[in-house]
């Protein structure tokens, strides 16, 4: 069938562009579902192009540049390959074809209307580790809801290319998901479910990737949007705060509420602390003392740090690096603090595997000669002699200039049995000189992973003195590297990837591309690591 739509649509093509000379171009509008993505596109005669930065309401992200005028191009689902460009008025544009064929979904063009669509493909649904999966050609809109014994996700302007219309899913929670098309042009995935069970969202919106996290301990209990939002602007009392003991491994916070709490946190590891934010809240006239005590809890202070606008901070002390999540009840926020995965014991029990990123004709970022696939391998063998060193065992994911799939460098880890996964990059930017420092991802808002790059983030920083330009969820972005994280979402094993400088900033390449630093970067990293694991203040 997309043979038949590719074909008619070359023939119509060929038509129109009789009409044009090959000098010749005319406006067009690029819409994905009802919205218009960038102005100043073409047609030619022959081909729809769009300026480069179609690419990021794609998703999608660039490397660079080749000789012939193609760009690699990865997608927001992690897809990969060189897409032709053309200069246009002395600009580069990009043919939206080739990005179609690289991405999936359609392009539909009306010359009438100077009008191009693209169009999204629902391309498959995954279901493992209690996380549900939709892949998508492109970032879209969705919505969730229950309805009996289902989970029920609408994608909007969605195209249902799969051919199995149901997926055998058989566990002990979800016996199948079933796809239809829906009449307005939507699609709708629905999980039956074999047990009583909520979901939370995982991705945020649009998304190619939709990840809703599916579990028997999750309560779905929606309100009319009207009442919500009125609640959401409703001022509370903070009336108690208790701790619950979990195991010697956790504890959670209760912070008893009049109404349903806003919060925002914030984490650091260099010394351990979660601080919490509670916007609109006053504490209680009657608030009692804080008590209870764990291993693992230093301290627990708040305050009233103001009263127009009202906002109360609860600040934890930690004995040590530990994860953390918050829950928001009607009544309560839960704070629930826990060792994080594959934490406790030495470092030299652990196993790490090691991702030097891009390989073969994935160069990665380019100044001059330098190559990033080269300077992250030098990274990647350091980081692994440090390692070896504590009694680390450690594998790497290519052990030369080869290519590796973004979806093979997390298996290796998943596969082998490993506990970490450490994935190594040379940042870049469109402007030289511009930024410089050490970036590291984590993947949404995992609480492990995000422990572990805040622990991996802080000791590179203190061993190297670089920028620090933080660490960081990859919720918002898509680019080559981060694709290897979603591929751990689920699995409990915690991944990062470290953006260790700029190969387009001079001083940061300079360092990249010192022996020293690098060994610095790497016994940095391995301090980070070894406070996650062990406890241990890093210094």
């Amino acid at each position: 069938m997309r043979r038949v739509i590719a074909a008619a649509l070359m023939n119509l093509l060929f038509v129109c562009g009789s009409l044009l000379s090959a000098a010749d171009t005319i406006p067009v509008r690029v819409l994905l579902g009802k919205r218009e993505l960038v102005a100043s596109s073409v047609y030619d005669g022959g081909r729809i192009l769009a300026p480069l930065e179609i690419l990021q309401p794609l998703g999608a992200t660039y490397t660079a540049l080749s000789d012939d005028g193609a760009l690699r191009v990865i997608s927001a689902t992690g897809e990969s390959g060189d897409v032709q460009t053309a200069e246009v008025k002395g600009g580069r544009m990009i043919v939206l074809d080739d990005l179609v064929k690289l991405t999936g979904g359609e392009l539909a063009f009306d010359l009438q209307s100077r009008t191009a669509q693209l169009i999204t493909h629902l391309k498959s649904v995954e279901f493992a580790n209690n996380l549900l999966k939709i892949n998508c050609s492109f970032p879209v809109t969705y919505s969730t809801h229950r309805w009996e014994n289902k989970i029920v996700v609408d994608v909007a302007d969605a195209k249902l290319v799969s051919e199995a219309k149901e997926v055998y899913i058989g566990t002990d929670l979800v016996a199948r998901a079933r796809l239809g098309q829906r009449d307005d042009g939507g699609t709708r995935v629905v999980l039956d479910l074999v047990k009583n069970a909520g979901y939370r969202l995982v991705s945020d919106q649009p998304a190619a990737q939709i990840l809703l996290a599916v579990d028997e301990s999750i309560s779905n209990t929606p309100k009319p949007a009207s009442v919500a939002k009125v609640q959401q602007d409703q001022p509370y009392t903070i009336s108690g705060i208790r701790l619950e003991t979990a195991n010697e491994n956790g504890f959670d916070v209760i912070v008893e509420t009049s109404d349903k709490a806003s919060v925002t946190s914030s984490y650091s590891v260099n010394p351990p602390e979660i601080v919490l934010k509670f916007e609109r809240a006053t504490l209680s006239e009657s608030m009692p003392e804080f008590e209870g005590s764990h291993p693992l809890l230093s301290s627990l202070k708040f305050e009233q740090v103001s009263r127009n606008p009202a906002c109360v901070r609860v600040s934890l002390s930690l004995a040590r690096i530990m994860a953390y999540d918050v829950r928001l009840e009607n009544q309560s926020a839960v704070i629930s603090v826990r060792l994080p995965s594959k934490a406790g014991g030495t470092l030299a029990e652990k196993f790490v595997v090691i991702d030097p990123g891009h390989g073969g004709r994935e160069k990665g970022a380019q100044f001059g000669n330098v190559y990033e696939k080269d300077v992250n391998m030098r990274l990647a063998r350091e980081l692994a002699a440090v390692l070896e060193r504590e009694g680390v065992r450690v594998r790497l994911t290519r052990d030369g200039d080869q290519a590796v799939g973004l979806t093979a460098r997390p298996e290796v880890a998943i596969n082998s049995g490993a506990d970490f996964f450490i994935s190594l990059h040379c940042n870049s930017n469109g402007k030289p000189e511009s930024a410089s420092g050490i970036e590291t991802y984590y993947h949404m808002y995992e609480p492990s992973p995000r422990a572990l790059a805040f622990a991996i983030h802080e000791g590179g920083c203190v061993y190297t003195g670089m920028c620090d330009r933080r660490a960081r969820s990859d919720r918002s972005l898509y680019s080559s590297g981060l694709a290897v994280l979603r591929r751990l979402a689920g699995t409990g094993l915690p991944g990062v990837l470290v953006e260790c400088g700029y190969l387009n900033h001079s001083s940061d390449r300079a360092r990249l591309l010192n022996a020293q630093y690098r060994r610095k970067l790497a016994e940095g990293i391995v301090a980070g690591l070894k406070a996650y694991v062990e406890g241990t203040p890093i210094k």
